[in-house]
């Protein structure tokens, strides 16, 4: 699913270096948080709002210039419109 997410984020005009950043994000994230990839896919209306600027994990969204935030926002459409 993540070369997917990748991929999709190159189809959409991101550059290399954001696609694998991105990709690299989300692994990360599911890795520190010890959630499997289908759990943040399955649940990530629920997760995205605690990295959001008011949530409970905002800090961590808003590393290197909100990268992981936006990372996860961009695999929620991804899920949405990309993957149909």
């Amino acid at each position: 699913m993540l070369n997917s997410f990748k991929n999709w984020l190159l189809e959409n005009n991101y550059k290399p270096s954001t696609a694998l950043d991105y990709e690299m994000r989300i692994e990360r994230l599911c890795r520190n948080e010890s959630i499997t990839l289908e759990h943040l896919a399955q649940n990530i209306a629920e997760i995205l709002p605690l990295y959001e600027n008011t949530g409970e994990k905002s800090s961590y969204g808003k590393r290197s210039h909100t990268s992981v935030k936006q990372a996860l926002r961009r695999f929620k459409t991804f899920l949405t419109e990309g993957s149909n």
